[in-house]
Formats: structure tokens, sequence, C-alpha cells
């Protein structure tokens, strides 16, 4: 189960950690123009609700440290952190729990699964949104339904949605996949998700298991107000906003110049364009969030036919999913394919790093409400290194440089320094250990229904609710999800036990 282990109390002074500056400032603030699949936005198209504008963290405090033991299902390599609102979460195949970053309230469980005969196979990275006004933690977990009775095996893929204060059920859809992909079949991995943080909306792109040939991926979409889902056959989403979903489709095969970027209506199903952007491979390149779809295509092109001479063409692509107007930024470099991922900042800017066979060659950041180029540099900087983006929030790059964390303007991409820093160490009694199991203890209760665990043991978050400070390793690292009220991360000891675990890190005044 995804069940902390409870530790023995400790006093501890959380140790505050800054992240620190990169180097230099911003190389190229040059912005792409062009767009492909022309036109103005029409009148009446729905526009995205402005967001609430606050000073995103810049210093962070390590405030807990969460052990989370490997099970028959769960290890280190499937569980995932995240963040909604106030509220630190670690997913897995077994389910997904919760805890406020403050100690405030009770630890609560929610699983993915309430039958023996459902095996889960895979399951997103949980996605922050709003339902009814409230911080909602929507996750989703491909399965496989065994069958009861007369009823026959089924593919299935569930959609819960979380109150993250509470851990209570706001919505749920199971999405059959027997009519899309026939008896038998169903899907395994997750290859895309896209997710609409206003609606609640859910696009996620799974690979198939005993369904049609020649299909590759294709993209389940949920409601959670309408709770009803649909299936878009050989699309991948890259995004998804008031119930329009923005895909790839094509061979992603060498050679096969076929990839289109497509829109569709996620509650039909139904495709309404379809723009040839003549990839031989195409992908998502963003995990959803943002006001528009981005995917990042490439293609080797031959400098005279019946030759094996030629160069790369790759290009990332900005895509508004009202209108389905796309936005290339071709990559100066041609020497070798690259791919491309991209975080937004859930504002108005979103940051994308370019690897080439996972060399970090460039990063830029783009105008989420143009989806032009603003600003960008490249491996070749005198002055400057690329760094590992891990999350952006409300105008701030989080990042890992080598052996620090740093923080980057996503409108400039300049250096941002943080505020000053009581660069403590852990006290007496809480020794780092990057070998130390959790002690045993209470945890989230175990059962077929959601549980919430025990309540706070007092208002230090470093020892209540099963936080043991002495399993934090004192090297803090860029966190994974980032919130006005904190950030996480996974940590992973070493040791014989591998148990994985979940630091909350609390931003200062």
């Amino acid at each position: 189960m995804l069940r902390p282990t409870a530790a023995k109390a400790v006093a501890t002074a959380a140790t505050a950690l800054v992240l620190l500056t990169a180097c230099g400032g911003s190389d190229d603030k040059s912005s792409d123009a062009g767009a492909q699949g022309g036109g103005e936005t029409p009148a009446g198209t729905p526009s995205t609700p402005s967001v609430a504008s606050f000073d995103p963290p810049k210093t962070f405090v390590t405030s807990s440290a969460f052990g989370v033991a490997p099970t028959k299902k769960d290890n280190q390599y499937t569980f995932t952190a995240g963040m909604v609102g106030q509220t630190t979460l670690i997913a897995g195949l077994e389910g997904i729990s919760g805890r406020n970053i403050a100690a405030q309230g009770k630890a609560w469980f929610y699983p993915a699964t309430e039958l023996d005969t459902t095996e889960t196979l895979d399951l997103s990275a949980p996605m922050g949104v709003q339902v009814d006004g409230k911080d909602v933690v929507a996750i989703a977990y491909t399965q496989t339904d065994k069958g009861n009775g007369t009823q026959k095996a089924k593919g299935q893929v569930v959609f819960q949605w979380i109150d993250a204060a509470e851990g209570t059920k706001v919505a749920e859809v199971i999405a059959d996949l027997t009519p899309a992909l026939g008896p038998g079949a169903g899907a395994d991995d997750v290859v895309s998700q896209a997710y609409d943080a206003t609606t609640g909306q859910i696009a996620l792109g799974v690979s198939p298991y005993n369904g049609p040939k020649n299909s590759e991926a294709f993209t389940v979409y949920a409601d959670p107000k309408t709770q009803k889902s649909s299936v878009i056959p050989d699309v991948t989403p890259a995004g998804v906003l008031n119930g329009v979903v923005v895909g790839a489709k094509g061979g992603n095969q060498e050679g096969a110049n076929d990839g289109t970027i497509v829109v569709a209506d996620g509650a039909t199903g139904k495709i309404s364009k379809q723009t040839p952007v003549k990839q031989d491979y195409l992908f998502p390149a963003s995990n959803g969030g943002t006001k528009r779809a981005y995917l990042s295509g490439h293609s080797y092109v031959k400098a005279k036919p019946g030759t094996y001479d030629g160069t790369y063409n790759n290009v990332l692509y900005s895509v508004d999913i009202a209108t389905g107007v796309v936005v290339p930024t071709k990559s100066p470099f041609a020497a070798d394919s690259m791919n491309y991922t991209c975080l937004g900042d859930r504002a108005n800017a979103v940051v994308c790093t370019g690897k080439d066979n996972m060399a970090k060659e460039e990063i830029l950041g783009l105008d989420d409400s143009t989806g032009k180029k603003t600003w960008g540099y490249s491996k070749e900087s005198a002055s400057r290194i690329i760094p590992d983006v891990t999350a952006a929030f409300h105008g701030i790059i989080y990042a890992q440089a080598e052996v620090q964390p740093v923080l980057m303007d996503a409108a400039t991409g300049n250096d941002v320094k943080s505020g000053p820093s009581d660069s403590a160490t852990p006290t007496e009694g809480s020794t780092p250990s990057d070998g130390s199991s959790p002690s045993e203890g209470s945890s989230p209760s175990e059962g077929s229904s959601p549980s919430t665990g025990s309540t706070s043991q007092g208002a230090d978050p470093g020892s209540a609710n099963g936080s043991d400070m002495s399993l934090f390793n004192g090297k803090m690292k860029s966190p994974v999800a980032v919130t006005q009220y904190g950030g996480s991360y996974l940590q992973s000891t070493m040791g014989s036990s591998f148990y994985t675990i979940l630091i909350a890190l609390t931003p200062t005044a």
C-alpha cells in the first residue's frame, strides 16, 4: 500500500535550503513568427479564465519527510510525487495518499480500485484542477478487470477526482474500452496526459494491448461534470481545453512523413480539424495544464534522393486549442533528431527543453497566449548551462543544475536571485541517513474503501502524520510540483530497503 510508516517523534529544526541562481542572463530574446492552419480567433471562442496573481515561492524550508515502503505492486520506479493546493501527494499503482503541508488535519489514502479482480497496470501523474471551486486531485489508471461471475475480462481506464484537503471522492469515471477495442482488449502504458485545470477534464494517451493492429496509441477523455467518457482512436493527446482535445496522429516511423496535428471534440470523439505537418515522428511535448497544446516533431531530410546524406527537421509546435491554429518554432539544430519536453507555469509562460539523444541542446520560453518564442539559449552559450527543468509556477522555473537547484524567470529566461538563507543542518536526533528505513507504527488504514489516517500529532510538520526528518539526506533537490503553499519531490534511498521518501518543502515568508 501507499502507507507511510509512522516515525518516532524527533526534535528538529526544519532545514532551510534555498534555490540558488544559475549563471548570467538570457542569450536570445528572438521570437519565431508564422503560423500554420491560418485564421484569426473567431468571435465567441471560449477564453481561458484569468489567473490569480501572487508571488511564487523562491526560498524553501524542508519541513517533512515521509517514508514509503515498496510493495508487491509499487516501488521507487512506480511512485510519483505531486502537490495540489496545500496537500503533498505520492501516488502509485495501489492508489494515492495526501498530507497537509502544515500538518493540519489528517493524512488520507484513496485506492486505485476496491476490487480484488481488478489489476492496475499504469497511472498518470497527479494533476491539480478545480471542481466546484475546490482544489481537486485528478488521477487516472489503466486497468484490467478480470471479470466477475459470467462477465468477461475487459480493459478499462479509471479517472478519479479527489478532494485534496479531505481525500474524499468528488467524481469518478470508469471508461470501458470494449466498445472501442473489442473483447479482451485494453490499455497498459500511459504515454501522455493532458488536463484542463479549470474544468477538470482529462485526456489520457494510452497504448493498447490485444487491440486493433497498427494502433500505437489512442486517447481516452473524461469529464467530471458529465461523468462520461469517450475514445479518440489513433490520437495521442497533447492538450485539452473546454472539452476540445488536440493531439498527434501518424505512423511515427522513418519515412512516414504523415505526422498530423488533430483537433477533436472530447465528448463525442469526433475529429473536427487536421493539420498535416509532414513529420516522420510527432509526439506530445507537455503534460497538460496549459492554455495551448505543445507537440514535438522531427524527420530526416535527405540532401539528394537516393543518398544517405541529409539533416534533421526539428520543430516545436504550439497549437491554439480552440481554433487549431499552429505556430511552429524550428530548431537551429539539424545534426540529429530532437525531442522537446515542455512545462507550463499555470499563468502565461511555458518552458521547453530540446534533447538530442538525451543530451540537452537548447532551452526556450514561449508565451502561452500566442505560442511564440520569447527567449532561449543553447548548450553553446559561453556563460550558461542548461539545467534539468522540474517544475514551473506563476513566472518561476524550478530546475536542477548539476548539484544544486536553480531559479529562472519564466518570461525572460534570466536567473532569479532567491532570498537570504539560514542554511542550517538537521538538529541532533534527526541525522540524515541515505540507508535508513522509517520506523514502524500507525499509518493510513488498509481496506477497500477510501480512508483517512491518524490525526496530526502536533503543529510541527517535521514530526506529524508519520514524518521523520532523519530520512532527509540533507541535499535538497528542485521540486517536481509547486503551489503557492510549497513543493514536493521524491528522494530515493539506496539502502537494502529501497524506501522512497516524499520530501515536502515549505516556502519562507
